[in-house]
């Protein structure tokens, strides 16, 4: 076995912890493909699984950072097309599309990040096109150098109007760029990188700064730029725009802010010990930003294949929904459907909330964003897409996270509703590996969505649900154990189908014997009531804390 990390990091030598994992025989496993396809992407379709365990981990990290063969024909038709899209509904589809089927998973993954890094929206920019523009412009740069990258987003059309930027004239400038370029794109906030005074210079460099008329291009404004001298940092010259973004790239916080950035996206939400980061940070800087080099270190090093990464992030939204139907529909859905459910988790594509970009981690959990997952986690295992939800059907299972549908008293069981188009049922990927008993099922959907098989307290449980007659939902497997964040998300992620003290009018009932679990032997698997069981359990599983971690 290959020599694995100390429990605490402090006591790991940073080098060490950066050095490429070259795993024993039989370490390369599901485990740790489906971790990185979560991380460098959106998740793992089955073939793919087997296509990189069969390619190794050197061979399946090439392929994330070259993309598939094909990926330039498709990014070309990508971006050709995304032109002609006027509505933001539409254009918020062409980038989910451009995830899926863009032949690139690790750049489209890199984009989002960056997206949320220049946080620009459409609610003030109000222009699909400016916001297609940067988007082109993100996805140039995401595997690229830094410096060029920020320096095309300190002219993006779409960031000058979120900005306020031709506002910014000599005489009277607007420090709104100037404050972010540093607190927000490469400095970082406080540990005194900068002053009030910087912020005050480099906006008076960056005067003249402006979009055309037409609100199409960037365009320098030679009469409303202050030529004076400025002092930005320590150093004074005639500086421009062109030089507050050399200088925010030769600051020495700058290389150690974004590598700390990344390492939270790509990483882990706990905060590395004092020092880990320190080769990481010196290695982007020697290589004069370069993000491909710096992301391929990260994820082939030793500590992304340990413990103190695995399922130490919170999804986003877009993870979230993505990965699931990707892991679990042969048949791409009808994307259009992903916006909704998207918005309700907390992440509409192209309209972050403010120029910080989204709250990540823990903040994409509250009792809203969780009722949403698990709605969404309804949508997948009942198949429904592109259709109306039917009111009042038996698969509508929690109107609380965790909690039984309340009820007004007994009522007449309702006829389960039918099956799903077989192109979006689960179980078509839940039975392409033809499993031969109800053991062989629960193994197969642990590792369709949390990567790896359900221990064995766990497999127990859903068994149990699985061969107990009835309606009603699942009292999901135990969350494991969890550190830090992923604590707190068991802590706010109930077990579904977990209820409360019974409701009185349930009392009478209670000497009622319960239904015993049937004997696996009398269990048809192909039956459709077994099915109709199977998508449940999958519905209960998505909502555990399991899922919702990365």
């Amino acid at each position: 076995m290959a020599e694995s990390l100390p429990a605490d990091l402090s006591n790991v030598d940073p080098a060490d912890a950066w050095r490429p994992w070259q795993p024993a025989a039989g370490e390369w496993n599901r485990k740790w493909v489906a971790h990185l396809y979560r991380r460098a992407g959106f998740g793992a379709t089955p073939a793919e699984i087997d296509q990189a365990l069969a390619q190794g981990p050197t061979k399946t990290l090439d392929r994330f950072l070259t993309g598939e063969p094909d990926q330039a024909d498709r990014l070309e038709l990508l971006t050709e097309s995304g032109k002609f899209y006027t509505e933001p509904a539409n254009l918020r589809v062409w980038w989910l599309y451009a995830m899926t089927e863009g032949g690139h998973p690790l750049r489209e993954k890199l984009a989002l990040f960056w997206h949320n890094h220049f946080a620009t929206s459409y609610a003030k920019v109000r222009s699909t096109s400016l916001m297609y523009e940067q988007n082109v412009t993100i996805r140039k740069h995401a595997l690229g150098k830094f410096r060029p990258f920020l320096l095309d987003m300190s002219k993006d059309p779409a960031m000058l109007v979120w900005l306020d930027s031709n506002r910014n004239v000599k005489g009277a400038p607007n420090e709104n760029y100037a404050r972010e370029v540093m607190e927000l794109f490469s400095l970082g906030v406080g540990n005194n990188n900068y002053t009030e005074k910087d912020i005050q210079e480099a906006a008076r460099a960056l005067t003249g700064w402006h979009h055309d008329a037409e609100v199409k291009q960037f365009e320098f404004n030679r009469e409303l730029h202050d030529d004076g001298t400025k002092t930005v940092f320590g150093k004074t010259g005639r500086w421009t725009g062109e030089d507050v973004v050399r200088l925010c790239c030769d600051h020495p916080a700058c290389p150690k802010f974004l590598v700390s950035k990344l390492y939270t996206f790509l990483v882990s939400e706990e905060a590395p010990p004092k020092g880990l980061l320190a080769p990481l940070a010196d290695q982007f800087r020697k290589s004069d930003y370069d993000i491909a080099a710096l992301v391929r270190t990260v994820l082939g090093s030793r500590l992304f294949f340990s413990a103190h990464a695995y399922r130490k992030r919170v999804k986003w939204p877009v993870e979230c929904a993505l990965g699931a139907v990707r892991t679990a529909v042969a048949t791409r859905v009808p994307l259009a459907d992903l916006l909704e459910p998207l918005a309700k988790m907390g992440q509409a594509l192209f309209s972050p909330p403010n120029v910080k970009g989204w709250r990540t981690g823990t903040d994409w959990l509250n009792s809203a964003t969780l009722l949403s997952r698990n709605n969404f986690a309804e949508k997948v295992a009942t198949g429904r897409w592109n259709q109306n939800p039917r009111p009042g059907s038996r698969d509508e299972v929690f109107t609380t996270v965790g909690e039984p549908a309340k009820s007004d008293g007994p009522k007449a069981e309702e006829p389960p509703p039918p099956p799903p188009d077989a192109k979006f049922d689960v179980c078509a990927a839940v039975y392409a590996t033809k499993p031969k008993d109800v053991a062989a099922v629960v193994k197969r959907m642990g590792e369709l969505l949390y990567g790896e098989a359900v221990t064995p307290a766990q497999a127990k449980k859903i068994e149990t649900f699985l061969l107990t007659p009835g309606p009603a939902a699942p009292a999901g497997p135990a969350a494991p154990a969890a550190k830090g964040k992923g604590a707190k998300v068991a802590a706010s992620s109930p077990t579904p189908g977990a209820s409360k003290e019974a409701p009185k009018e349930e009392k009478k009932d209670a000497k009622k014997e319960p239904p015993k679990p049937l004997d696996p032997k009398d269990v048809k698997l192909d039956s459709a009531d077994f099915k109709a069981r199977v998508r449940e359990a999958y519905h209960a599983m998505m909502c555990l804390p399991e899922y919702q971690l990365s």
